[in-house]
């Protein structure tokens, strides 16, 4: 009989942990949980007044305010959006980038970690430093006198073969002369990364006066700057460094109805260039059609590869949507947009997910 009594209790509780979900789950259960109840309220009867009291000042004590319509908007009322997308690749840790006799280097790190191995580059070469803004990001080395004969730091050096390569395509001899250098350091396009400028410049006689630089002066600087920064240079974070060119050369903005869009704080060339790079990088062949400065490609919402499915997460599986991909100049900014090939808005998830692809491969 006790053995009865035991397994008729061992059932009892097996049941209850059965059912106990279904007992306890919200709004089915014994206990309910009132949080998302308005999304599912209805305007009651509205109150009748009587005769007579119609002069009463009599009002609705919790009035249903005027929900302005936005179709493409979303809710979130069981679990909540996913944050924005961090960079989760380390590819490209220093890169040269080129945009006809434009270079410049774009690096993986923050300018806060730049920003002091910037000048220490000018100061492994002896190179004295001019004039420094920490906000700007920018530093100048002091003036150099550099003449055809070999040197045994990188800057001079750099700068020596640069004058040898420019008198050698226009056949010029080399002008003996003084040089400045101006390091500028920015924000990158992607999220955590820096850019890194050089200027080159030249006095003209004694005084103050300055000469456009040469090209090939600032591109061997640069490849010899892009090296150093490649060799793992010890170097402090600079606290300063973190106020380096606070404004972002990327930024995704939703309009009145919540769609976004990416704007490049770059002009257009560079930003039709860095749109074509970073398809090219994330694998998504497209077709382009300069005229109207548009991009259409299949955006793969399902079975993302590699780098492409960590960055964007999610997604509808099962389906490749083809996106129009709009690049067009907006005042100071050249604006990114997106569309379905029919000139419709793509849901709300989509467009923010092709934008954050664009903006984490862009360099």
């Amino acid at each position: 009989m006790r053995d009865i009594h035991r397994w008729v209790a061992v059932a009892v509780a097996a049941a209850l942990l059965v059912g106990g979900c279904r007992l306890t789950r919200d709004d089915k259960g014994l206990f309910v949980d009132p949080r998302d109840d308005y999304l599912d309220a209805k305007t009651g009867t509205p109150l009748v007044v009587p005769e007579g009291m119609a002069d009463l000042s009599i009002k609705d004590a919790l009035p249903i305010p005027e929900v302005v319509e936005q179709p493409i908007t979303k809710v979130f009322p069981r679990e909540a959006p996913r944050p924005a997308v961090l960079v989760g690749h380390d590819f490209d840790t220093v890169r040269i980038q080129r945009l006809g006799e434009r270079n410049w280097i774009v690096l993986g790190d923050p300018p806060a970690q730049v920003w002091p191995l910037t000048k220490q580059f000018l100061a492994d070469s002896g190179v004295g430093l001019g004039r420094e803004d920490a906000t700007a990001g920018v530093v100048d080395s002091a003036w150099i006198v550099v003449v055809d004969q070999e040197y045994g730091d990188v800057v001079r050096s750099a700068v020596r073969d640069g004058h040898a390569q420019h008198a050698e395509s226009t056949g010029e001899p080399p002008t003996p002369g003084r040089d400045r250098l101006r390091l500028r350091v920015e924000r990158g396009i992607r999220r955590g990364s820096t850019e890194v400028h050089v200027v080159h410049e030249r006095a003209i006689g004694v005084g103050d006066d300055v000469a456009a630089g040469i090209p090939q002066v600032q591109a061997e600087v640069t490849t010899k700057l892009a090296e150093y920064y490649a060799a793992g240079v010890a170097a402090s974070v600079s606290m300063v460094g973190r106020d380096i060119a606070s404004a972002n050369k990327a930024q995704i903005v939703k309009d009145d109805t919540g769609y976004p869009a990416l704007h490049l704080r770059v002009d257009f060339d560079r930003a039709w260039a860095t749109v074509s790079q970073a398809l090219q990088r994330a694998e998504l062949n497209a077709e382009v059609d300069p005229a109207s400065a548009v991009y259409s490609v299949v955006f793969p919402t399902a079975g993302r590869r590699g780098w492409l499915k960590r960055i964007v997460p999610g997604g509808e599986a099962g389906r490749n949507t083809p996106v129009r991909i709009h690049v067009a100049r907006a005042d100071e900014d050249t604006v990114i947009s997106v569309s379905a090939p029919d000139g419709e808005p793509l849901t709300l998830e989509l467009a923010e997910q092709v934008l954050v692809t664009l903006r984490e491969f862009a360099a």
